[in-house]
């Protein structure tokens, strides 16, 4: 099905308009009536159909058309899908050009349609198709089913016109709860005698020690005692060492989302910043310390994760001693040495006490699948994803196939929570490397909490030999997040997601933008020394910019959706 306005137009200029008419009553008629088997049974048509959708897609899939799991997904449901596949880093403005252009698929999927564009698109202009009437048993059930596991879920997903226009990812992840992680390469502080680090004085000594004591033994003098990267799932080193004196939710890249991971933070019950306060400017002071004396890699504000992991594992001899990550797959090679060997420390304190762990909260990813307003096949589509949201469906698009990547559990085994274990791992999940066999990144699915922590789990401890192997990640990433990182959660200071009227997005997205990329690009500055951040000067000119940029309109305003939302 396509939308195509610019041909209409074009026709209406030259033909009659009786002829127009009489076309498009003959394009309507084209499309045959779907006739749908009851809800819960497959396939869900009677007669096979074609669908057009428009996806985002990731390294990590080759062709979604030809991919094993879209071709058991439509022996299953009748419903052929023609995969419109677009690469996951240009999805946000081809997802922009597309819906200028008047010529729309049937549905989207993957493009992380936040809350600003589905008021934009859905409850402005009409583009998105409201799904409330789907968000029922009736319809979803296994949707619906999952929701129980998120409470507060639906409300969630409701756009501020009450319409709810998308389909979530659903993700009860304990890890990724605490994900701006910080690893150690263990070998070198065995070979330099020193303990893990608990503070920032501590931490700036065992950098220092890396650096000019030789702690890979090669006789050269090639370590780099810190590194991260601008762009990934919490490469940032920044993320984790400045909440060491002041909880500071912020992501550096450039291309992140200007509404949240700002630096913006809850104090006494309103929305407040961090990136004017003296502490946030300490934070900044340590980390450009680091960076001037060469302790940080010069690299960490340029490049990517993929960069990063190069960096980790291109050397004959381990050269990173220190690397940022959600978990250690985001700088070093699944199985590899150096994988297996970093381990996770827990957040430091800092001079004046400040010691925190970001909390990322577990609420519905939206956006995830929208629809046309016109798709003639909006029952299809839903019932077709309906089943991705059950745990077989789930398991299915993210690990492969019953039997071969994953099967139920056995009796007796031991979930990662030490509950009753609910399914088992035979093969490693890997996100890395392309593969045509299942969809990996999930999109619309449930990894609900009860199912990502009942995956069985061998009884072990730090000191059996296969902790840290790759057939027992997921029971690692669990326990380092419980040990290290939950005792310094404070959810209070982290803002929860806020929504905005149409006319508060349209009067203030641009404004949110610009100041976006004023702080982090200001924040890179000052880390590397291109900003004094030691000049009060520098310093004053640049809190005397964030206001020029309207930091006191934004705050005024996002205490406005927060008592709205929240009070």
């Amino acid at each position: 099905m396509k939308k195509t306005l610019c041909i209409v137009l074009l026709v209406a200029l030259l033909l009659p308009a009786s002829l127009v008419a009489q076309g498009s009553k003959e394009s309507a008629a084209a499309k045959s009536t779907v006739e749908y088997t009851p809800v819960g049974t497959f396939p869900i048509v009677k007669t096979p159909i074609t669908v057009d959708i428009m996806v985002a897609q990731p390294p990590c899939v080759e062709d979604y058309n030809t991919n094993r799991f879209t071709k058991y997904m439509e022996e299953l449901t009748g419903i052929k899908v023609n995969y419109i596949m677009i690469p996951e880093q240009a999805a946000t403005e081809k997802l922009a050009l597309v819906l200028a252009s008047g010529d729309y698929p049937d549905a989207f999927l993957g493009f992380g349609v936040n809350n600003t564009l589905e008021t934009t698109y859905g409850a402005q202009e009409g583009l998105f198709m409201p799904l409330n009437k789907f968000y029922s048993k009736e319809w979803m059930p296994n949707m619906m089913k999952a929701f129980e596991e998120f409470p507060g879920g639906i409300g969630f997903m409701t756009n501020i016109d009450g319409n709810i226009y998308s389909l979530p990812r659903l993700e009860g992840c304990y890890h990724c709860s605490n994900q701006a992680k910080l690893f150690v390469y263990q070998p070198f502080l065995d070979k330099l005698g020193m303990k893990m680090p608990t503070t920032t004085d501590e931490f700036y000594q065992v950098l220092k020690a890396m650096k000019e004591q030789d702690a890979n033994g090669n006789g050269k003098a090639d370590e780099i005692p810190l590194a991260g990267s601008i762009i990934g799932w919490s490469d940032q080193v920044e993320r984790f060492l400045l909440n060491s004196f002041i909880y500071t939710d912020l992501d550096t890249n450039i291309n992140a989302n200007a509404d949240d991971n700002v630096g913006y933070m809850m104090n006494n019950g309103k929305v407040d910043t961090a990136v004017n306060k003296p502490a946030f400017r300490e934070g900044l002071a340590f980390i450009n310390k680091l960076y001037k004396e060469g302790l940080l890699y010069n690299g960490s504000f340029t490049q990517d994760s993929s960069q990063l992991t190069q960096l980790v594992e291109s050397s004959a001899q381990p050269v990173v001693g220190f690397a940022a990550g959600g978990w250690r797959g985001q700088f070093a090679t699944i199985g590899g040495e150096r994988f297996n060997n970093f381990r996770a420390i827990a957040p430091l304190k800092g001079p004046k006490g400040a010691q925190y762990s970001v909390a990322f909260f577990q609420n519905p990813e939206i956006g995830e699948l929208v629809l046309s307003s016109d798709t003639k096949y909006a029952e299809a589509i839903m019932r077709y994803f309906d089943f991705m949201y059950s745990p077989e469906g789930t398991l299915l698009q993210r690990n492969g196939f019953k039997g071969e990547a994953w099967d139920w559990a056995k009796s007796g085994q031991v979930g990662l929570d030490g509950k009753p274990a609910v399914w088992q791992q035979l093969k490693l999940w890997n996100d890395k490397d392309p593969q045509n066999d299942t969809w990996i990144q999930t999109y619309t699915a449930a990894m609900t909490p009860s199912l990502k922590n009942g995956l069985a789990s061998k009884p072990m401890t730090q000191d059996n030999p296969e902790y840290y192997l790759p057939g027992n990640n997921e029971k690692t990433l669990f326990d380092e997040t419980f040990n290290l990182y939950k005792p310094y959660e404070d959810t209070s200071v982290e803002v929860p997601v806020l929504k905005y009227t149409a006319e508060e997005s349209e009067k203030f997205s641009t404004v949110k933008r610009e100041l976006a990329n004023y702080i982090r690009q200001s924040a890179v500055k000052f880390m590397v020394g291109s900003l004094n951040v030691n000049d009060d000067k520098v310093w004053n000119e640049y809190v005397a910019n964030l206001e020029k940029l309207q930091l006191k309109s934004v705050l005024d305003l996002m205490n406005t959706a927060y008592a709205r939302q929240y009070k």
